[in-house]
């Protein structure tokens, strides 16, 4: 994908750090993402604090760090690595340049960031307690799920892959042997249902595929897209 949310790059780049046992300052980070010390609180407070086995400590008034019970799961170089390929940070920059000695430099200097990745928000963020964790959750454990949107309801769905392309996150997965698009936009509840689905490396392979992202906001939000996978 080649546009990334602002707000998922500052909280990526935070939990980097605080994995890296950095102690940070709130207007340090408001200068650095040029953004308002209420925004970065906001950061710590209602989303960093929410993400499960993460534990965030006031060191003193404006600075934050990882707690020592969290301190427990540091991540590798290679973990660090690992995420920035899965949501395809690394594509952003020189190929082949994404390795551990690149991460020391972005992470080198703590009051001036050297690159700024610009891109037009959300136009309706997700909710942290709406369904897009139940869907992360539902694709990793390859588990089928109900959904309801405005106008209708989609049983034993096997989502695939959730993917934003051009400000709008894309559901996409299996339905009856067909490629299934939902815009996120519509989603009003999922269901996990206790039965598992295989994945069908065709599907996976085409919905990964840049004409297919490319096509995705050609997709009405009102109605369920079915799509035969040979006529892609």
């Amino acid at each position: 994908m080649s546009e990334h949310d602002p707000l998922c790059m500052r909280i990526y780049t935070i939990l980097v750090r605080l994995f890296l046992g950095e102690t940070l300052s709130v207007t340090d980070l408001a200068h650095e993402f040029n953004v308002s010390k209420r925004t970065i609180r906001r950061d710590f407070n209602d989303r960093i604090k929410m993400i499960p086995d993460i534990e965030i400590k006031d060191v003193k008034k404006g600075y934050f760090k990882l707690s020592k019970y969290s301190a427990g799961s540091l991540k590798t170089y290679r973990e660090i690595l690992h995420f920035s390929r899965i949501i395809d940070i690394d594509k952003l920059f020189p190929k082949h340049a994404f390795d551990h000695k690149f991460i020391d430099i972005l992470l080198s200097n703590k009051n001036h960031s050297p690159c700024i990745i610009y891109t037009d928000s959300l136009d309706d963020q997700p909710s942290m307690y709406g369904p897009f964790l139940t869907i992360i959750q539902s694709i990793i454990d390859r588990t089928l799920i109900t959904i309801k949107t405005n106008n209708e309801v989609c049983n034993n769905f096997a989502p695939y892959q959730l993917i934003h392309f051009k400000r709008h996150w894309y559901l996409v997965g299996e339905l009856e042997k067909h490629i299934l698009v939902i815009a996120y936009d519509v989603i009003k509840e999922i269901k996990k249902i206790e039965a598992s689905f295989k994945i069908d490396l065709n599907i996976s392979e085409t919905i990964q595929e840049d004409d297919f992202i490319q096509s995705l906001p050609n997709y009405t939000t009102k109605i369920l897209h079915k799509i035969n996978k040979h006529n892609i």
